[in-house]
């Protein structure tokens, strides 16, 4: 059981989906179901637990599972959504007040990925700017600074934030990859949030410490999120939750001092992401 006296952890990636729900095209069918009770059993002893839903890929835009989460938890958790530009106002005003806070972007392997600099696309962000909402991208490993120049241009003149999925998927160059470099500049004209999560999915998954300092140093330790990636898809296995408890205690450098660490650790666990999502955490 959790000690009353355990420190918030606000996860701010996982997933919720039912046996063998998937859209039509969906290139993954899981055959198990992922439910907010095995999350909160899974993950609870890791902290005084949060969360944000994302939407997964292969449910594409319909989020009544994700809904169905918000509301069995209020208080603890928001969501990530997947829309398109068909989504009519009083949908995206249904998913505001059950706690979205933002819409996905999962282009990893998707040929027509240059869509969201057409009109239609450039509208939608409008109205998600206009909610206060931020978009998160998803890419294949090295397309993401590629394709965070081109959201950044789609995005024009609003400072709509931007949330970089797992490391922004960095490529085999490592922290040399693209993807820094554009954020950088992004970073001047809008707020750039990185997750800490499934360093699995990178091409060199225990180089992740040196691609965190390197986010720290781009965006500030203010920016940074930590997330599960549960129910890690595809990369099912014990070892997994021993992963996402050492990303979550991430404390940076050993030379950077314990105060320094301490502050790190918090910002990574729960304030950016109370700050983000709008979460009231009882620290």
């Amino acid at each position: 059981m959790m000690s009353r006296h355990a420190l918030p952890l606000v996860d701010t990636h996982f997933h919720v989906f039912d046996n063998g729900a998937a859209m039509p095209s969906a290139r993954y069918r899981p055959a198990y179901a992922a439910g907010l009770e095995d999350w909160r059993a899974t993950l609870g002893g890791l902290g005084d637990l949060y969360g944000v839903v994302v939407q997964t890929s292969f449910l594409g835009t319909d989020n009544s599972t994700l809904l169905a989460a918000l509301q069995a938890w209020p208080e603890r958790l928001r969501g990530v959504a997947v829309v398109d530009p068909s989504v009519t106002d009083p949908q995206l005003e249904t998913l505001q007040a059950a706690g979205v806070r933002g819409i996905r972007l999962n282009l990893y392997g998707d040929p027509d990925w240059q869509r969201i600099a057409t009109a239609p696309w450039r509208g939608l962000f409008r109205r998600i700017d206009a909610l206060g909402w931020h978009v998160e991208l998803h890419t294949h490993n090295g397309d993401g600074g590629m394709v965070l120049a081109r959201l950044d241009a789609a995005l024009g003149d609003a400072g709509t934030p931007v949330v970089l999925d797992h490391f922004g998927r960095p490529g085999s160059a490592g922290i040399a990859d693209a993807i820094f470099g554009v954020a950088a500049a992004v970073r001047a004209r809008r707020p750039v949030w990185v997750k800490i999560s499934a360093p699995y999915r990178l091409p060199s998954p225990h180089d992740w410490p040196a691609l965190a300092q390197a986010w720290r140093e781009i965006v500030g330790d203010d920016r940074l999120l930590w997330g599960s990636d549960w129910p890690w898809t595809n990369h099912e296995g014990p070892v997994r939750l021993d992963e996402c408890r050492t990303l979550a205690a991430w404390q940076g450098p050993a030379g950077d001092g314990e105060a320094a660490g301490a502050a790190l650790s918090a910002a990574l666990r729960w304030r950016n992401a109370a700050a983000l999502y709008g979460f009231a955490v009882a620290a």
